[in-house]
């Protein structure tokens, strides 16, 4: 099968566009930014519109003109929304509120298995997740990658 390759700033406007119509869209993810909670170039999401956005939603931002982000929401004002990739030991993404452009409802697995980012189960393994200091963190993320 052919794979085809589309500029993230091109595929992720018209991302942006849909979603903004209130249609649910599904991408293939790129990167390993979300480890261990999503695979790039395994895993794809099911994107919503969503408003407004919550500490611990996955979410697609676009971060500067064209360039967009699918990171976990850290802090929320009415002003700024902290982002930052759950595989990321460092550093952080900020937008307004108006620049997510929609939060992950579904992880589809390559094995066709599905979960849901906004579950108990999820938010606890997340939050789980970022108690475990940044060496700990390293060392799994390197094993994973």
């Amino acid at each position: 099968m052919n794979k085809l390759v589309v500029p993230n700033e091109l595929m992720l406007g018209e991302v942006s566009k849909l979603l903004a119509e209130g249609r649910e869209v599904i991408i293939m993810t790129r990167g390993n930014s979300m480890l261990p909670f999503i695979r790039g170039d395994a895993d794809s999401v099911a994107l919503i519109r969503k408003t407004p956005v919550e500490v611990g939603d996955i979410a697609l931002a676009e971060i500067a003109k064209g360039r967009y982000v699918l990171h976990r929401v850290r802090k929320v004002s009415d002003e700024l929304v902290v982002l930052k990739g759950d595989g990321n030991l460092r550093g952080v993404e900020k937008c307004r509120p108006v620049h997510i452009c929609g939060v992950v409802k579904r992880v589809l697995r390559a094995s066709g298995a599905e979960k849901d980012p906004s579950s108990f189960i999820q938010r606890l393994a997340w939050r789980s997740w970022v108690l475990i200091p940044r060496p700990g963190r390293r060392f799994i993320l390197h094993f994973i990658r």
